[in-house]
């Protein structure tokens, strides 16, 4: 069966809530007492028979589960395979899906710990430059005698770099989940599945 990755992907989701209703079918009608009638029969009468169709419904209910597993496997696959074969143009960069998802769901938070630790630099060399100019005597210096003696933030990442580096989160952040969506919508997996 052939689907694009936006309908494979909303399947998995479907498949979950699936797999979530049946494991709590199991959890109330897995197992009872033996001589009483089971819910899940409709079967009033006969205790053997009761029991008996309700043994076949919860196993069932197991068999589904397991196919339900295995189709959610598959469209996981076939996910994974077209995220790995597939480009995408994200900030003007070549990339494959998997390569994108991976600076969305881990590397980007690295990004913006950096750009925080850095800003985070910056503002304690700020503050000690502030103290140490503060305590220093300029009175009756020159401009030029000012400049030599007074203290100022030595910036030892480029700023050009950090600047790169904040453009990157911005434009990617802000493309990445439309482009994925896009993507998504027209690329196409074949999945063997019921």
């Amino acid at each position: 069966m052939q689907m694009t990755i936006a309908r494979a992907m909303t399947r998995k989701k479907t498949i979950k809530a699936q797999l979530e209703k049946i494991t709590k079918d199991i959890s109330q009608h897995g197992a009872i007492n033996n001589k009483r009638l089971h819910i899940l029969s409709d079967e009033k009468k006969d205790i053997k028979k009761n029991h008996q169709e309700s043994i076949d419904k919860v196993k069932a209910l197991f068999q589904q589960f397991y196919d339900l597993k295995d189709n959610y496997i598959k469209l996981t696959v076939a996910i994974n395979k077209a995220n790995l074969e597939t480009d995408i143009v994200i900030t003007g960069k070549t990339m494959k899906i998997a390569e994108a998802l991976v600076y969305k769901n881990d590397i980007q938070a690295y990004f913006e710990n950096l750009k925080y630790a850095y800003q985070k630099a910056v503002s304690k060399a700020t503050a000690e430059v502030d103290q140490f100019n503060k305590n220093m005597k300029t009175e009756g210096l020159s401009e030029q005698v000012k400049k030599e003696v007074l203290a100022d933030v030595l910036y030892l990442v480029p700023i050009e770099k950090m600047d790169e580096l904040d453009a990157f989160l911005v434009e990617f952040m802000t493309e990445i989940d439309g482009t994925l969506n896009e993507v998504n919508a027209r690329t196409f997996v074949e999945v063997d599945i019921d």
